[in-house]
């Protein structure tokens, strides 16, 4: 079990984000590392607060949000274990552009951004691993966005549970996707932009058709069956 701040410290010098720093360079941007554990439901920072802290996912997911000006239409986006964030605005952005909340109970450590943002300019094979990291979020954005423009609700909802699928779902060895964290429906319906109501009955009928299961609100499907 993790305990001490160096415990985590020789945790994260193993993952692939902070493998590449130099012993110097790991221990300047983890001289003031902060290690806590927060409740599902958690507001790490609003959209708009000074862009302070990088931080790194250690257990449980965080829920990335921004609603565009009219307040209709939510952009959301998953960060699981093992992932940091907030990629977007490096050495541009002075604020947050958007709304971190713990979908699950967390384990979140977080370094100050300008202490992050000054190491990776110096050290290509950091800066490499960072343009990597951004270009898999630009592409799964993209991604995203082709699923979700379609007028139909209960498409929306299938693709929205494939979207659960990639950003949070481990490989089982028969080969489907289990999501090994609770999903409400509540947040199945916010992703897809519709009812619960609506994401109940849809998760219904993929049931009864065999497409998945919903179990003490965890999700395993196949991909490539998950149609209605």
């Amino acid at each position: 079990m993790l305990q001490s701040d160096d415990t985590y410290r020789h945790y994260l010098r193993q993952l692939p984000e902070f493998c590449d720093f130099t012993g110097d360079e790991f221990a300047k941007l983890t001289h003031d590392l902060s290690v806590k554990t927060y409740p599902k439901g958690q507001v790490l920072f609003d959209h708009g607060d000074p862009r302070q802290r990088f931080y790194y996912v250690i257990k449980g997911v965080v829920r990335l949000e921004r609603q565009d000006e009219t307040g209709n239409f939510s952009f959301i986006n998953y960060v699981k274990a093992i992932k940091g964030f907030p990629y977007r605005g490096l050495y541009t952005d002075e604020d947050y552009p958007y709304t971190a909340t713990a979908l699950t109970e967390i384990t979140i450590a977080s370094v100050p951004m300008a202490s992050f943002e000054a190491i990776v300019f110096l050290n290509p094979l950091v800066s490499r691993q960072v343009i990597s990291s951004m270009s898999q979020l630009l592409d799964r954005m993209e991604n995203r966005l082709q699923k979700l423009v379609t007028s139909s609700a209960s498409g929306r909802v299938v693709q929205a549970i494939s979207i659960f699928g990639t950003d949070m779902g481990e490989k089982t060895p028969e080969g489907d996707i289990l999501i090994p964290y609770p999903i409400t429906l509540i947040e199945l319906a916010r992703l897809s932009g519709t009812t619960r109501e609506t994401a109940g009955q849809v998760v219904a009928k993929l049931e009864v058709a065999g497409k998945l299961t919903y179990n003490k609100k965890h999700f395993r499907f196949d991909p490539n069956d998950l149609k209605i």
